[in-house]
């Protein structure tokens, strides 16, 4: 688990095994990497070797493949071994779903391929609560997609502030979280979807966050407020048989922010005339 790996607050100057003091060119690598252009763009720029680089080169990244190990923390194998890697400028996030949702996409970045590795600054390293060593540092896809900025466009990354030139990037992180927060709301992790209501036998549909507006096939239902233990409750026109199969439901904030299920921003009801509900973050028939 991610959480097993959580990075301690204090960062220790350690000699980070000679990793630094040697790059690999990617032209050197048995890599299946599909990155041709010769260089990396990103909103905010690369930490690398103490500064910012815009686009950083890919002939000055080490090279090989990555697997998740936790939120903001991945292992590559490099040309010295198998290194451990804190993503620069990012911590881990409090929400569980945001760890869920980080390892998905850092699954995926790794799935295309051998990704380039740039250190932050040549001498500083981070301690983690097992006492396993590692180094900060960039990450980008095969494809030249940023891990870190990736994750942070998504909505499943904790900013925070690092040491080894942070500061650099630091704003610039804050403000893309910021972005993002105005068109993604979070996680639906309470919802059911009701095809027939008590009071009037047409479709009701819950949802826990407070103030959401739900959209039904286009059809945006009324807002009645919370109740049954959920914060919010939408009525609408027809029975939920009407709607019939594949029924795209979508869930918003008041500024319009999309509340996202699986990383989508909508859910598919498979049948309207059956009861569904999110149970244990997986939306299921529900019978009661």
């Amino acid at each position: 688990m991610a959480h097993t790996r959580l990075l301690i607050i204090a960062l220790s100057i350690v000699n980070v095994f000679g990793l630094a003091a040697c790059t690999k060119d990617s032209t050197d690598s048995n890599s299946s990497t599909s990155t041709t252009t010769g260089e990396l763009r990103t909103d905010c720029g690369t930490v690398f070797n103490g500064k910012i680089a815009n686009p950083p080169k890919t002939s000055k990244a080490q090279v090989g493949p990555v697997r998740f190990i936790g939120a903001n923390l991945v292992s590559m194998k490099l040309r010295d071994g198998e290194q451990l890697i804190k993503l620069h400028g990012l911590g881990v996030p409090y929400e569980d779903y945001k760890s869920s949702g980080a390892k998905t996409v850092i699954n995926d970045l790794a799935s295309e391929g051998d990704a380039l590795f740039y250190i932050a600054t040549e001498d500083c390293a981070v301690t983690l609560s097992d006492g396993g060593k590692g180094v900060i540092g960039q990450v980008f896809s095969a494809k030249g997609k940023s891990f870190s900025e990736t994750l942070i466009k998504k909505g499943y990354a904790q900013v925070s502030s690092d040491s080894c030139q942070g500061s650099l990037i630091s704003q610039c992180y804050s403000d893309l979280q910021d972005q993002t927060a105005q068109t993604i709301a979070g996680e639906l992790t309470e919802f059911l979807w009701k095809p027939a209501s008590d009071s009037n036998g047409k479709l009701a549909v819950h949802t826990g966050p407070y103030d959401t507006n739900v959209i039904v096939n286009g059809e945006t239902g009324s807002n009645q407020g919370g109740g049954n233990g959920f914060g919010s409750l939408a009525r609408f026109s027809k029975p939920g048989c009407s709607y019939g199969a594949n029924v795209r439901v979508q869930v918003l904030s008041q500024t319009g922010a999309a509340y996202f299920y699986k990383g989508q921003p909508f859910i598919t009801i498979p049948n309207g005339c059956q009861r569904y509900a999110i149970k244990g973050g997986t939306l299921a028939p529900d019978s009661k």
